[in-house]
């Protein structure tokens, strides 16, 4: 347990010398001195330990030394205690200028042997401390934490989905299974009606036999009842016996020869083919599974499909400018027809849809339930809880054309020559037309998109490039790769930028940085003058959209 003058290291007390053992059983307590020979800081119960132990009790402890460092007085020499990972026991204290790296005597033997600036560090340390940025270091550190952090809450939304995806997938096949059940027991119907009718065939035939046997039976008995009753009247049983014996041969070669049925069959033979197919079957289906790296691996377009957008009741030709992810569905804004339409993305069924106000362009996630579409000087808000449906709207002072949100705030473009910021209450906070130096930035600012993973604002102008903003529309740089003059753009679950270009009918993938690193789909497979790109990162699934009535729609895997 601790003692009382000792702190956790999570603590935020410091020293300027703390205990080396103590720090490696996670305490924090002050050094008073230093040994030499174990080459560690102590505090002053590790020194009490020293002297009780044989073996070190003759130790040499350094104190009240004049070493100086950052021109102040210190109480003990800054040594350096830490151990190399490679060479047990051996402390790492020396600095080899050639590579920048610290390492232990046997490290400087191995692989420095031909440097020409290897010092020690405690020799040299004011020298050194004075040209290293501590605060520079401590600040990577920090954004190394915040990066691991993310990455790691971006793995921990990863193991999420794949466990959500799992779900899906054993749901899939249950469903299936019962889908197979139920075309089984359709075909068992079927069979079992088949052997039915055919019985009833074969009933029907023999009942009207039975009949006749029955009929003929009562008619010889008849008969036989004649010939008792014409007993004595040897006259009448003469007529009476010619009588039956005319019926018994009329019998014969008639009525008995037509049903004389000796053998009835009625079988059911299952079907082989059908069986030895199932049979071959080691399951119900087939399991894919794919890792996309989010840093350098591109997506891989494995099939590419139309889904037909246009409805019974569009009075032109749909146009669709924009569109966006909500769960697993997707919607588009259809400009001419006033619509915003939702579709199920597995499936590319119409779900529901809404009509809007005049010419639709952007729209955007607003919240959990909510999605914005950019109409014309109009912000129109919808609801997509149950129906889509209509609720409050923005009035704008100028044309509206992309659209995103973030943190309570919207971004608006209005394709033209700036970008707008607001407050949720329909506040303008910020308009941006030209950089710090007064150069105009846009050309045509087209569709926005907003990246979390980088707190940075991607505005796309076909005639200037991929613009990049702070969360608070601080201009950062302008991506001027002549391959990326975008319409479209959106951000992946992972932060990439995807980019849909207008003038070379391509879609590119950029970092979260923006910059470039390949084309998806290239003009061959791709819309002309795609207008919109939107990508559901588990379902991997992307659409692009142009002023059509079809969107393309393309299935995704990593490398």
């Amino acid at each position: 347990m601790a003692s009382s003058d000792s702190v956790l290291k999570t603590s935020e007390e410091t020293y300027e010398y703390i205990c080396t053992s103590c720090a490696e059983d996670d305490l924090i307590k002050e050094a008073v001195k230093y040994c030499v020979e174990c080459q560690r800081y102590c505090c002053q119960d590790c020194i009490n330990i020293h002297r009780r132990i044989p073996v070190t009790k003759d130790h040499s402890f350094l104190d009240n030394s004049s070493v100086k460092s950052q021109g102040q007085s210190i109480s003990l020499p800054a040594i350096p205690t830490k151990q190399c990972s490679k060479h047990v026991g051996m402390i790492m204290y020396m600095y080899c200028k050639n590579h920048d790296v610290v390492c232990c005597h046997t490290c400087a033997v191995e692989d420095h042997r031909s440097c020409q600036d290897m010092v020690s560090v405690s020799d040299n340390i004011d020298q050194l401390y004075s040209q290293t940025d501590t605060s520079k270091t401590s600040s990577d550190i920090n954004s190394g934490i915040d990066d691991m952090n993310g990455e790691k809450n971006n793995t921990d939304a990863l193991l999420q989905q794949l466990r959500e995806l799992k779900e899906a997938a054993i749901k899939t096949a249950n469903d299936f299974r019962i889908e197979m059940e139920q075309l089984l027991r359709k075909l068992e119907e079927a069979s079992v009606n088949e052997i039915e009718n055919e019985y009833k065939k074969l009933e029907t035939q023999l009942l009207d036999n039975k009949k006749k046997y029955d009929d003929l039976i009562d008619d010889l008995k008849n008969l036989k009842q004649l010939l008792v009753q014409a007993s004595g009247n040897i006259a009448q049983q003469f007529v009476c016996s010619k009588l039956a014996q005319q019926y018994i041969n009329t019998m014969d070669t008639g009525k008995i020869s037509s049903s004389n049925i000796r053998y009835a069959e009625l079988l059911f033979r299952p079907c082989d083919k059908l069986k030895t197919s199932i049979e071959s079957k080691t399951k119900l289906g087939t399991t894919t599974s794919a890792m996309l790296s989010r840093y350098d691996d591109l997506y891989k377009v494995t099939k590419t499909c139309k889904m037909d957008v246009e409805s019974w009741d569009d009075l032109f030709g749909c146009n669709i400018t924009g569109s966006c992810i909500i769960d697993d569905t997707v919607l588009f804004t259809v400009s001419r027809n006033n619509k915003l339409m939702r579709y199920d993305i597995l499936s590319s069924s119409l779900i529901d849809y809404c009509s809007t106000p005049r010419d639709p362009r952007g729209t955007c996630r607003v919240g959990d339930k909510e999605v914005a579409v950019a109409c014309n000087s109009v912000v129109q808000f919808l609801s997509v809880e149950d129906k889509l449906a209509l609720s409050r709207s923005l009035e704008m002072k100028h044309k509206s054309y992309g659209i995103a949100y973030s943190n309570d705030k919207l971004y608006i473009t209005d394709k033209s020559k700036s970008l707008y910021m607001y407050d949720m209450s329909g506040n303008i906070l910020k308009t941006v037309t030209s950089d710090n130096s007064g150069q105009r930035l846009f050309e045509c600012s087209n569709h926005i998109t907003f990246n979390d993973k980088k707190d940075r604002l991607f505005v796309g102008d076909d005639k200037k490039g991929l613009l990049c903003f702070n969360a608070e529309c601080d201009y950062i740089e302008t991506i001027t790769d002549p391959d990326v003059r975008p319409d479209g753009v959106c951000v992946d679950s992972y932060g990439y930028v995807i980019i849909a270009n207008y003038h070379s009918h391509t879609i590119l993938q950029c970092g979260r940085d923006g910059q470039k690193l390949g084309v998806i789909v290239n003009e061959a497979n791709c819309p002309n003058n795609p207008r919109s790109v939107c990508i559901h990162t588990r379902l991997q699934r992307m659409f692009v959209s142009s002023y059509a009535n079809t969107v393309w729609v393309y299935h995704l895997c990593g490398k």
